[in-house]
């Protein structure tokens, strides 16, 4: 999905951000407004990944634990609340052995080291997978068709998992066809994609659209 707001992790570890801020996504404790990179350093170092949403951020740190700032309106920022944090907040329910964190427009995605799947926030589409449209506000596993995962990829509304068997799959948000399923019916669970669905190296998503 889009985002207003763009992060650079620096070989240091340090973290910097810049753009829109008026939910307090740059995670400097504010609500103002940056034009050019500025290193986030209230507690914010060791990082091993970040991830924009729309307009919200999670980072994951080396030591393990995983943190969260910004908008938070659907429990995108998986802290049990739907209240905006303008600093980055430790999620703790289910946050734990995380492999990597992904970010759709207002949800989250977490895939631990185990190959669990998890996600929180927005699912008015069903793009978390979960079988239903209900908002969450922490992660909470996903385990329909979740299994085996090499990748994952999220759109504004809708995720792709690519499988360890080259398999591809799709839910959520499919007024436009993204999800490559030959038709414009959104999804709630995991659903596999077999048009052209082949031989697969990568997945990315647009705003609204697919590529492989």
């Amino acid at each position: 999905g889009l985002s207003s707001h763009s992060l650079i992790l620096k070989n240091d570890d340090t973290l910097w951000s810049c753009g829109y801020n008026t939910y307090g996504q740059l995670g400097f404790g504010d609500a103002t407004h940056r034009n050019t990179f500025t290193q986030i350093t209230n507690g914010i170092d060791d990082i091993k990944l970040a991830c924009c949403g729309g307009y919200h951020t999670f980072i994951l740190k080396n030591d393990g634990t995983l943190w969260s700032c910004g908008y938070n309106t659907d429990g995108q920022l998986g802290l049990g609340d739907k209240t905006n944090k303008y600093a980055f907040t430790q999620a703790t329910t289910n946050a734990d052995d995380i492999k990597s964190v992904y970010c759709g427009e207002s949800y989250s995605l977490i895939l631990k080291n185990d190959g669990t799947l998890w996600g929180c926030g927005f699912n008015s589409d069903g793009q978390l997978g979960l079988g239903d449209t209900n908002a969450r506000t922490t992660f909470t596993q996903i385990t329909t068709n979740t299994d085996d995962i090499k990748s994952v990829s999220c759109g504004k509304d809708y995720t792709i998992i690519l499988k360890n068997d080259g398999t591809l799959w799709g839910c959520g948000y499919n007024s436009y066809g993204q999800l490559g399923l030959g038709d414009k019916t959104n999804r709630t669970t995991f659903t596999q994609i077999t048009t052209n669905a082949d031989n697969i190296k990568e997945i990315y998503c647009g705003d609204q659209h697919t590529l492989i």
